[in-house]
């Protein structure tokens, strides 16, 4: 009786790592791995050739302004991307911010503008009207 209750525990233990393997697999296959894109959001490190990958940018309102006659009173005029590496300087870029609604709305002229001479930080305007506590994330990408 002992060698079939041992023979049931190693089945369930064989069956249990089988499992465990086949999760591991299962979730490794709905990662896409081979993304090179050159997005970044609050202080997750930029994916970007200029961008050391230790080095996160980290973004931060400007001071914001009140109205109190407006349904979201609080506004703030622009979003600064802190801690761009020098090798990035001139390169052009593109911000977008998400909403809570999952929607990303990109907010930086169609002429894509570059980032300055030195690095160090960018400061983009916001559209107007756009309330603080409606953003979600911020997303930066560098590019040549």
């Amino acid at each position: 009786m002992s060698k079939k209750n041992n023979r049931r525990k190693v089945m369930a233990v064989g069956l249990a790592i089988v499992g465990v393997a086949g999760l591991s697999l299962a979730s490794a296959s709905q990662l896409n791995l081979s993304w090179s894109g050159n997005f970044q959001t609050g202080t997750v490190a930029v994916n970007a050739s200029c961008q050391p990958a230790a080095t996160p940018i980290t973004t931060s309102f400007a001071t914001p302004t009140f109205d109190g006659t407006v349904t979201a009173p609080w506004k703030v005029a622009n979003v600064t991307f802190s801690g761009v590496d020098a090798a990035c300087a001139t390169k052009k870029y593109e911000a977008a911010y998400k909403l809570a609604s999952g929607d990303w709305v990109k907010f930086t002229p169609a002429s894509a503008p570059s980032v300055g001479a030195a690095g160090g930080s960018l400061t983009v305007a916001l559209p107007t009207g756009v309330a603080p506590d409606t953003i979600a994330q911020f997303a930066l990408t560098i590019y040549s």
